[in-house]
């Protein structure tokens, strides 16, 4: 009994401190539910928040990936198109755009039609936030918009870089209501909860809404990436619910605690037993990532809501699972796209882990495998700067490494060692994830050529620059826009202009016409033509300017193309004086010709001294002959020139050594002009009375001397030097032909003379010795019969040697050919007669026809006929020579042939046989007559020459011009 009552008290004990516990446990457990379900919520929207962070750089991870594709910045070709339609295939994104640096958009694929495309591309995108701010090298997300379809649209914006230089940007538009990365981050909630997601300046831009009391619990959580807020709101209600709940169960407990004690503790203790079992089974379950198991719902009280806990978990767990998973398949469907991407970049490129101290590859694509010579199984793994850094570099290499893993994007040329040799190339790396690695990706562009050609191109420059500034132009280009890119200094000193050419860079060219134009003699007329000549395109032309100082300008102008227009290069040259040296040469070269018709040596003589003192101004001018040996004596002088010397001077030969005379005859003698730039110095016994100060003296070969003084050295130069040159070039050749006249016409008054003796007197005397000797010839018995005959065949060749020695004094007698129209066929057969008649032995035929056509020719082209026929038949050894005659009638020429069955012509004779005087050894003529055959074809415009007949013989060819 007193057991029991102990058992009573202690039990009452118990059970009064058991509910005074219990009671003050659930009374905290209210005040831990409210800060609970707070917690709850703000983990959610934190894990929202982060999950969105997460999914936001991966995808401006993507978009600067795919902005190292070099067809991405290839502005408006189809590589560009096809590449932008596989980033669109090939990423969450719903369309991507290229713009231009200059804000121009170049390229685009987002599913639209081809007329809304073709108005989007050339647009304008310069105003767009993203763009400014991805050209300035940062990759943006924008602030979400409303599209017309109601959607909020994203875009995420990257620099493109080429040779270090941002070329442009790629923007990718992401729909947000399309995406699932609100759908992803907000399963982490309880599906009780309403999720909003909001941007900065308060548009909701996501929502999940479940159905909460009017006074919800709410949490606010900020995204790093974006500054979007994430708000997640429970509901009051359900706090009620636990509220209660734990009341009761205070109660409840008490009752229990109570009841436990007044005998039901092995009931309450067989039930808890049960239901931890079948809770430590379900955990086991979960343990083993058996997710979804539902344990039953039977129980109730705080077991109750145990089991609904750990079923609500354990579904969460369920779908947060299946929801990883499908993440992790997006994740591996982008590595892969990664790893074809990567492995297709057309550049060396790899991928590595700066541990500190080492640069370990992790992977490399094809295109290095083939440029540095290592495969991927050896590289990777390996140090990279122990494979492709030179000696001499690592330095470098190891500072690039620490600032890539530092998170920098680097872009640096390097020289590394390729498969065939030290090659140069542009390093490009930014940072990337590898799984849990931080990693940087680097790609190697070889840019060997372009430094080879930099170089060359320096060199270049440098020697244009130096061209340009020794250039004997004025030198001025500008470019598209019309501004000054370059300018030499001689252009300003042509222009005469006080500036210097750097301070003409950047200046358009109608700038500095505007302050030039006073200079020129139409300063109005100069502005138009420029004007004119900035609107005319692909322009080459050459013009000249007057300048109001008299000076006379040449301008070239070239227009060349140039990638955004068309350049221009402007060329001026003072070219005064070669317009003053060109007048001076027409006005002597005019001026000469009356010097070249002069009839007399005296006449031109005056005429070569007036072209000297009048137009090459050379005041104080003499022409110099020797007519008598040993002295020069003046054919020509100026009055200038005899006044200053007082008398007319004769230059002797023997003269004092130091003397004017030594002077003339010394140039006179050698043949070289002499300029006198001192005649104080250079002739100490200077002429008294002579203003002369400097001269030429040129010598006229065997004539004489052209003496040419000024009264000042600065008043002639080279080029009046050459005049005076070409002056008595011209006078000497002149008087050769003046003297040559002479001689013809003495010549020719000899020749006539003969001509008459021999046409008269010993003709007429050969005619009487015929006469006789045919007397005696039929007096003459036998024996004197052979020598009268043999004299009467001397006589006969002498009345012909007579004959053409007649024919050939009238041709070298002619003034000219005085060619006219004859008939071939009538004179070719008018001496087939007379020659038949005087031979009756030979045969002479005509092949064909002779061609009834007129040549060019005179009255002796007879002769040229009948020379020929009878050569062909006093040189035949045949006792019944045979001739024949052909012709061909060719369109400007026609070909008379005349072949004979002679003896021929030896090979060594035939081109010397047309000489003066030739002929063969057993001819019985002079060779007078086929030299006389020559020199009329000659003089015809024709040819003769003789070839082999077949089968012996001779055939005399004769091309003659026809008259049209």
């Amino acid at each position: 009994m007193k057991l029991r009552t102990q058992i009573s008290i202690l039990l009452i004990v118990f059970a009064v401190l058991l509910s005074g516990i219990v009671f003050a446990g659930f009374q905290l457990n209210k005040e831990s539910v409210t800060d609970r379900q707070l917690d709850q919520t703000t983990q959610h929207s934190e894990r929202i928040a982060a999950g969105l962070d997460t999914r936001l750089k991966g995808l401006k991870r993507t978009v600067r990936l795919q902005a190292t594709n070099p067809a991405i910045a290839a502005h408006g070709t189809p590589q560009q198109h096809y590449a932008l339609k596989t980033v669109v295939n090939e990423t969450m994104f719903n369309g991507v755009s290229v713009i231009h640096r200059n804000g121009t958009m170049t390229g685009i694929s987002a599913g639209l039609d081809t007329e809304t495309r073709s108005e989007l591309i050339g647009s304008d995108f310069s105003d767009r936030r993203y763009f400014q701010r991805a050209r300035n090298g940062e990759t943006y997300i924008s602030t979400p918009v409303v599209a017309d379809s109601g959607n909020y649209i994203v875009t995420i914006s990257t620099p493109i870089y080429r040779d270090g230089t941002v070329v442009g940007t790629l923007n990718a538009a992401l729909h947000l209501q399309d995406s699932s990365i609100f759908r992803m981050a907000s399963k982490t909630a309880n599906r009780d909860s309403s999720v909003f997601i909001r941007t900065q300046s308060g548009n909701q831009i996501y929502n999940r809404s479940a159905h909460l009391s009017s006074n919800p619990v709410t949490a606010n959580a900020t995204v790093n990436e974006t500054g979007w807020i994430v708000q997640v709101q429970t509901s009051r209600d359900v706090l009620a619910g636990d509220l209660r709940k734990v009341t009761l169960y205070q109660l409840g407990g008490i009752g229990l605690v109570l009841a436990l004690i007044g005998g039901f503790g092995s009931i309450i203790y067989t039930q808890i037993l049960r239901y931890h079992r079948q809770l430590v089974r379900g955990f086991e379950a979960l343990q083993r990532q058996e997710y979804g198991q539902q344990l039953p719902e039977g129980a109730t009280g705080d077991w109750g809501q145990i089991f609904t806990a750990f079923n609500e978990l354990s579904q969460t767990l369920a779908e947060y699972e299946q929801e990883r998973a499908k993440h992790r398949n997006e994740l591996q469907q982008e590595r892969d796209r990664f790893r074809r991407l990567f492995q297709s970049i057309p550049e060396p490129a790899v991928v590595v882990e700066y541990t500190g101290n080492k640069t370990l590859v992790h992977n490399v694509n094809e295109a290095f495998e083939r440029t540095f010579g290592y495969k991927a199984s050896n590289a990777v793994g390996g140090d990279i700067n122990d494979f492709i850094v030179p000696d001499g570099s690592l330095e470098e290499a190891e500072s690039i490494d620490q600032r890539s893993s530092s998170g920098e994007q680097v872009t640096h040329e390097v020289r590394r060692e390729a498969a065939d040799g030290k090659r140069d190339f542009l390093l490009r790396s930014t940072p990337a994830v590898d799984g849990e690695d931080e990693v940087y990706f680097g790609v190697y562009i070889d840019i060997t050529d372009r430094k080879q050609q930099e170089r060359e191109l320096t060199e270049t420059n440098s020697l244009l620059s130096s061209v340009l500034e020794n250039m004997p132009v004025g030198i001025l280009i500008e470019d598209a826009d019309r501004t000054i890119t370059t300018a030499n200094k001689k252009l300003l000193d042509i222009l005469d202009v006080s500036l210097l050419p750097s301070e003409l860079i950047g200046c358009e060219y109608a700038e500095i016409a505007a302050t030039l134009k006073t200079q020129f003699a139409d300063p109005d007329q100069f502005i138009k033509r420029v004007n004119e000549i900035h609107s005319t395109r692909d322009a080459v032309f050459d013009e000249e300017l007057l300048m109001a100082d008299g000076r006379i300008l040449a301008r070239s102008y070239v227009s060349y193309s140039l990638p955004d227009g068309t350049g221009n290069i402007w060329l001026y040259r003072d070219i005064t004086k070669n317009r003053q040296r060109e007048r001076k040469l027409r006005e002597t070269l005019e001026q000469t010709q009356k010097l070249i018709q002069a009839e007399s040596i005296d006449k031109a003589a005056t005429i070569a001294v007036e072209i000297a003192n009048q137009t090459l101004s050379f005041p104080l001018s003499s022409v110099h002959l020797e007519r008598k040996d040993g002295e020069l004596e003046p054919a020509a002088i100026t009055d200038a020139f005899e006044e200053g010397v007082g008398d007319t001077p004769v230059y002797q030969r023997t003269a004092h050594e130091s003397s004017i005379d030594k002077l003339v005859w010394d140039v006179y003698t050698s043949g070289e002009t002499r300029v006198l730039t001192d005649t104080g110095a250079e002739i100490p016994e200077t002429i008294s009375g002579m203003p002369s100060s400097g001269g030429i003296i040129q010598p006229m070969t065997n004539h004489g001397v052209l003496v040419t003084l000024v009264d000042s050295p600065s008043r002639f130069d080279e080029f009046d030097q050459y005049l005076v040159e070409l002056l008595g070039a011209i006078l000497a050749t002149t008087l050769d032909r003046i003297n040559q006249k002479q001689q013809i016409e003495s010549q020719r008054d000899n020749l006539d003379l003969l001509n008459q003796i021999v046409r008269h007197d010993i003709r007429n005397d050969l005619q009487i010795l015929l006469g006789r000797l045919d007397l005696l010839a039929e007096q003459a018995n036998d024996t004197q019969s052979e020598h009268v005959n043999a004299a009467l065949r001397c006589a006969e060749n002498a009345v012909e040697l007579t004959q053409s020695a007649r024919e050939l004094s009238e041709v070298l007698l002619q003034n000219g050919t005085d060619s006219k129209s004859i008939s071939l066929n009538r004179v070719v057969r008018q001496q087939i007669e007379e020659i038949r008649s005087a031979n009756p032995d030979a045969e002479i035929t005509i092949n064909g026809s002779i061609p009834d056509v007129m040549i060019r020719a005179n009255e002796m082209f007879d002769s040229v006929i009948r020379n020929l026929l009878k050569n062909a038949i006093q040189h035949n050894d045949k006792q019944d020579p045979e001739i024949t005659i052909s012709a061909i009638d060719q369109k400007e020429y026609v070909q008379l042939r005349i072949a004979d069955n002679g003896p021929g012509i030896r090979d060594a004779q035939k081109e010397s046989i047309f000489g003066k005087g030739e002929k063969e050894l057993e001819s019985s003529g002079t060779g007078i007559g086929l030299y006389l055959v020559n020199t009329l074809v000659e003089s015809y415009g024709g040819d003769v020459w003789v070839e082999d007949n077949n089968p012996r013989g001779a055939v005399f060819i004769v091309e003659l011009v026809k008259d049209s």
